[in-house]
């Protein structure tokens, strides 16, 4: 989980694809944290990810650092308890004010794969998680 996360630090903002229906939906992401050893995003109860993922919570993660990627992949995982999102908002402040319209909102990526990429040479490191 360590090389996912530190990945994405320094690989922001990266990028979150859901699905409405049969059409893809991507959008950037600034922020990500480990939550009770999940890998966590931030979204709000009133916006078309989190309706999205609770649909179909099939979700695929990307970001680009210098020459490499990371693709993640795996099931979004709402969170109950509200851990997650004091947690969130601790560590960044300003999440409360981007987030609106609606209620703020943590989700797991989990039973998923990340894979780790370095565009000129092709190697690559699989992680699952």
């Amino acid at each position: 989980m360590d090389r996912i996360t530190e990945f994405l630090k320094d690989a922001r903002p990266c990028f979150v694809a859901t699905a409405d229906g049969d059409q893809p939906c991507v959008r950037p992401q600034g922020f990500s944290m480990v939550y009770d050893g999940k890998l966590c995003f931030c979204t709000a109860d009133g916006k078309a990810t989190s309706k999205e993922l609770k649909k179909n919570p099939k979700v695929e993660i990307a970001a680009v650092n210098g020459g490499k990627f990371i693709r993640i992949r795996g099931k979004a995982e709402f969170f109950a308890e509200d851990g997650a999102a004091k947690q969130a908002l601790e560590m960044m402040p300003q999440l409360e004010k981007m987030i609106g319209p609606g209620k703020f909102e943590i989700f797991a990526v989990t039973g998923g794969t990340a894979v780790i990429a370095d565009l000129a040479s092709g190697e690559a490191e699989t992680i699952e998680f």
